[in-house]
């Protein structure tokens, strides 16, 4: 496992506390995981990435490395160029086609990809944008609640009220993705949604081998209890206590002021 803490504080005012847990698992060789947290240390926001990589050896980290790389880079470097929306759009089709142009050129990493969820915070103020089926949470005092919404077939057929939540709990195809960084699926295209983040509030980062295997209720008992490096500590080992079939990444937010 290894684990990341940074904090945002304007003192009296506002101080967001992040932290970062990312462990291979107790089933899979090699983590393909990738996560990242930046402070707002003058720079004007803060922001935090997981990636969850899928392919061939090697090529589902070489894909969720790279696509960490380009959209944190890409922020940084186009910031007050753009509002926040169009920023993460464009972040996100960046990454999308590096990884797809470096796919191209290395057939060994033919069919590389991740997905990817992400929060971009201007003080009190944040834009959660996803591609795939890793995932956004609030936490707060009542429960935790997903505020993203899984681009995966399965999904989709509930959406349409194809099949109910216990029949896709259950679906064999529940893990096919719909939408992805490179791989060629939308080409990247992110849903982004806006919010305030309340003191007191946690907005959970996650990749699927955290959201399939711990219930909410489970999720909710630990962010609540704990502070936000020993709670992302505490969900990678609950993971591994139900299974650890996959990869697992959780990334932590929460608003102290």
């Amino acid at each position: 496992m290894y684990k990341l803490f940074k904090r945002t504080f304007y003192p009296g005012h506002f101080e967001v506390q992040m932290a970062g847990a990312c462990d291979t698992g107790m089933s899979r060789e090699h983590n393909e995981d990738a996560i990242s947290i930046q402070e707002d240390d003058g720079r004007g926001y803060y922001l935090a990435v997981v990636c969850d990589g899928m392919g061939g050896h090697n090529a589902g980290e070489l894909a969720s490395a790279l696509a960490v790389e380009r959209i944190t880079a890409y922020i940084d470097n186009n910031f007050r160029k753009q509002g926040p929306r169009e920023l993460l759009y464009h972040a996100f089709l960046l990454a999308s086609t590096a990884i797809t142009e470096f796919s191209a050129k290395s057939p060994d990493t033919e069919g590389m990809g991740c997905t990817c969820v992400m929060v971009m915070g201007i003080r009190d103020k944040m834009w959660v944008a996803h591609s795939g089926d890793s995932r956004a949470y609030l936490v707060d005092k009542k429960a935790a609640t997903p505020i993203t919404l899984d681009h995966t077939m399965v999904q989709e057929l509930v959406s349409k009220g194809v099949i109910t939540k216990e029949q896709a709990a259950v679906h064999p195809y529940r893990g096919r993705i719909s939408r992805c960084l490179g791989h060629g699926r939308s080409k990247g295209v992110p849903d982004i949604n806006a919010g305030i983040i309340e003191a007191g509030d946690n907005i959970l980062l996650c990749s699927d081998g955290l959201s399939d295997v711990v219930p909410n209720e489970e999720m909710h008992s630990i962010i609540t209890q704990h502070p936000p490096q020993e709670a992302t500590r505490r969900l990678v080992n609950a993971a591994n206590r139900h299974g650890g079939p996959d990869n697992i990444s959780a990334v932590l937010l929460r608003r102290v002021i």
